[in-house]
């Protein structure tokens, strides 16, 4: 069996995490620890982590899906337009269609008219936020029935948030569909060439992006108990933040871990909730210090992943971390 070499790259959110919860643990005199201060950060947590989990299969290829914010906001307001006027069921198809029908289009959009990933979602963003805006400015503030209410419950909402990581998890490791991203974000030409379907993958990733943005529409819904014009705002950045923030690299590829996902959102949680228990809860606190981190560990693991390509260069005959695509078939 293959040994695994773990590198800089792989210990540094880990040591990141670490050092930030210890920081604010002994700064605020052990506050961190107490059980309201640990439910608080794992509720604040579940939507980054469960639209993170979308998102990193666009980032494992080397794009970027920043119109998560406003397809949690429009799959929101539309799924609970549809629960009010046709039954509350309706609320759970309606915003994973919703959220699946934008993150395909952005799919479509990327893959078959060779549009950047960034320039694309910039204009999904600002788009549709504006089709939001619209329609919460005509609709006004819109309640979940009050039989959905029942999904804000822990017993039911901590169990499906663990079901929907745990299913992600395995298809991003161990599917073809994760494996064929990462190989794009390590090198499309050569994984088109091997026999990678480049531009299925493309709008499988977004379209499992837009997947996940409905699933945390649903989860917002449920805490909150409706829509509101500033729903998903800058949603979209704090989820890029830990998908970074946990060491994934931009150019996606191998350093596209799950795990760093899990660690960049609770890292988030806790610098904003930290540095409000030792009296620094200003935006501009909070913004600062997560920027200044996020640099400090790109820079880091960037270093890394440059060593390690060197390293493999000197030693040709080295085992890859993953499979190609051709040898992923044949398993």
């Amino acid at each position: 069996m293959k040994k695994r070499n773990i590198g800089l790259q792989d210990i540094v959110p880990f040591a990141a995490f670490v050092v930030i919860f210890a920081f604010f643990e002994i700064t605020s005199q052990g506050r961190m620890l107490s059980p309201f201060s640990l439910n608080m950060m794992l509720d604040q947590s579940v939507m980054t982590i469960i639209s993170g989990c979308g998102v990193l299969f666009v980032v494992a290829m080397g794009s970027i899906d920043l119109s998560v914010g406003v397809n949690l906001a429009l799959s929101g307001v539309i799924a609970t337009w549809a629960a009010n006027a046709f039954g509350g069921p309706l609320l759970i198809p309606v915003a994973l269609l919703v959220g699946l029908i934008i993150g395909l289009f952005n799919g479509v959009v990327v893959a078959k008219f060779k549009v950047p990933s960034f320039m694309q979602s910039i204009a999904m963003l600002i788009g549709v936020r504006g089709i939001v805006n619209y329609i919460q400015t005509n609709i006004g503030t819109q309640y979940i029935p009050d039989s959905m209410r029942v999904f804000s419950q822990p017993y039911i909402r901590y169990p499906a948030f663990l079901v929907i990581v745990a299913v992600m998890w395995y298809v991003f490791e161990y599917t073809r569909v994760g494996k064929y991203c990462k190989a794009i974000g390590e090198n499309e030409t050569t994984a088109e060439f091997v026999g990678v379907p480049v531009t299925l993958m493309k709008i499988i990733a977004f379209g499992l992006s837009g997947l996940m943005a409905g699933f945390a529409a649903l989860f917002s819904l449920t805490s909150v108990g409706g829509t509101s014009q500033q729903m998903g705002v800058f949603f979209e950045m704090k989820v890029a933040m830990a998908v970074f923030l946990g060491g994934v690299l931009v150019t996606g590829g191998n350093s596209a871990k799950l795990y760093k996902v899990l660690l960049g959102s609770f890292s988030i949680t806790i610098i904003v909730n930290g540095l409000a228990l030792i009296g620094l809860s200003e935006t501009q606190y909070s913004q600062s210090f997560q920027g200044l981190l996020l640099l400090l560990i790109l820079g880091i693991t960037i270093l890394a992943s440059h060593k390690r390509r060197k390293a493999h260069i000197a030693l040709p005959d080295e085992p890859e971390d993953e499979l190609l695509p051709e040898q992923m078939a044949g398993k």
